[in-house]
């Protein structure tokens, strides 16, 4: 089995009782278990998820090319980030500025991402999310709340092991 990190969207449940939003990766739960695998995620800033997936190597292509998906470019939280290309590093430092973090939160906690691991980066990422709420009015899900905590994702890493 492999295991692959991916920046994956929230999307709204449909037919659900009531309004209800879930992580895009559960679409792919069946085929995950059906094939021994399991995933993992915490809720991040930009209507988010950091996921954590052990499977095996096609299943994570096979993710990795659904729509508004993003397989991270390493998978182990002390993969340095120094063995990327500097245009991986710019495309991580794009996801992370695309959740909703500014880039002066970014230069302030990574003045060169090549001095830092995979571990920091997707910290730095799981640092808050905004609470969500549901607007009757536009029927729709905002993202507006109050800064709240992000489960850690050292916790995410444990649960998902080769």
């Amino acid at each position: 089995m492999a295991i692959g990190w991916f920046i994956v969207p929230y999307k709204r449940r449909l037919n659900a009782p009531r309004p209800t939003r879930y992580c895009a990766m559960d679409d792919a739960t069946t085929i995950i278990e059906a094939n021994g695998g399991k995933w993992t995620e915490t809720e991040i800033l930009g209507d988010r998820a950091l996921v954590k997936v052990r499977a095996p190597s096609a299943i994570l292509e096979t993710i990795a090319q659904q729509p508004n998906v993003r397989r991270v470019p390493l998978d182990r939280l002390n993969d340095p980030l120094s063995s990327l290309p500097n245009n991986v590093r710019n495309a991580l430092k794009n996801e992370i500025t695309d959740a909703g973090y500014t880039i002066q939160e970014v230069n302030a906690s990574f003045p060169n991402l090549a001095d830092h691991t995979l571990g920091d980066v997707l910290r730095f990422m799981a640092s808050r999310r905004k609470k969500p709420r549901y607007d009757v009015g536009t029927d729709t899900f905002m993202l507006d709340g109050i800064d709240q905590p992000c489960r850690s994702v050292d916790e995410v890493d444990g649960e998902i092991i080769e």
